[in-house]
């Protein structure tokens, strides 16, 4: 089903006990911005295209229409790999699916990665940022003395990349289990011992680090955004992302009532990311 960014959030949090819930995409060429979900037969997905155009009408009470289509199991298992190529990120880090061939330049960071069908490849726009702003950290710092946490780690390509970026005490959380088994797969491949487990960003104590990685999403950031004051130290970071150019200013006013100073800000299309500096007083509340 079709959907428009500034609504996605709230498409998204009014399906989540659907089942199977719904996840979205963007097409990263035209930026059309798509709720989509798998489901076993026919009769569930019919089901699911109804009930999902329907909390849509009851949210931006316009009309809606979910289409449902048959995929064949060469659909899942390979055909999407054709939009996942070796991806230059900046000009240090690369990303390489594991079925192409790549050989690195002197220096060139590779993050080999093995997604699963329904995770992250390192193509949005906002892990890009993260990358980007991980880099930048890594170059003006004593990266090997400072702890990297990765919230919401995804696929782990975060994690993998602080670690290959120099960073040498990297751990990462993410609420799914699925998450986490794939990261580790991924780190493995890597040959990189990282510790990922399961933990949730809405928790009341966070796991603590000097720099800590949050690409999730705006709505979930502002509630946590007292429990990641707590879990960064004075002079320590935090890397915002997942956030729509028009839910920054949000973000940022809020984090800075929280002890956070903005340092870099990143636009990327309609996303955008940041990177604050906690500073050593003790306000925020």
């Amino acid at each position: 089903m079709a959907a428009e960014t500034a609504q996605l959030d709230a498409f998204l949090d009014a399906m989540a006990l659907l089942e199977p819930p719904p996840g979205s995409w963007q097409d990263v060429d035209t930026g059309e911005t798509w709720v989509e979900a798998f489901c076993t037969s026919q009769q569930e997905a019919d089901d699911l295209a109804l009930q999902m155009a329907r909390i849509a009408e009851t949210i931006d009470c316009k009309p809606h229409a979910a289409s449902v289509i048959q995929l064949e199991s060469a659909d899942w298992t390979e055909k999407w790999k054709s939009f996942f190529h070796v991806l230059h990120v900046t000009d240090r880090v690369t990303i390489r699916p594991v079925w192409e061939e790549y050989y690195a330049a002197p220096n060139e960071i590779v993050i080999d990665i093995e997604p699963g069908m329904s995770f992250g490849t390192g193509l949005h726009p906002t892990t890009q940022s993260c990358i980007r702003l991980l880099q930048d950290i890594a170059e003006h710092v004593e990266a090997q003395d400072r702890a990297v946490v990765d919230m919401g780690c995804g696929t782990g390509i975060l994690a993998i990349a602080a670690r290959k970026l120099g960073f040498k005490d990297v751990r990462g959380y993410d609420n799914d289990p699925a998450a986490v088994r794939i990261a580790r797969e991924n780190a493995h491949m890597n040959k990189l011992a990282i510790p990922f487990a399961e933990g949730d960003a809405l928790a009341s104590e966070l796991p603590h680090g000097d720099i800590i990685v949050a690409n999730i999403l705006a709505p979930i950031l502002l509630r946590a955004a007292k429990a990641f004051r707590l879990a960064v130290p004075a002079g320590g970071g935090i890397i915002l992302s997942g956030i729509l150019d028009s839910q920054y200013a949000d973000i940022k006013r809020v984090y800075e009532s929280q002890d956070f100073v903005e340092v870099k800000t990143i636009l990327s299309g309609e996303w955008r990311s940041g990177l604050f500096a906690r500073s050593g007083t003790t306000g925020g509340d």
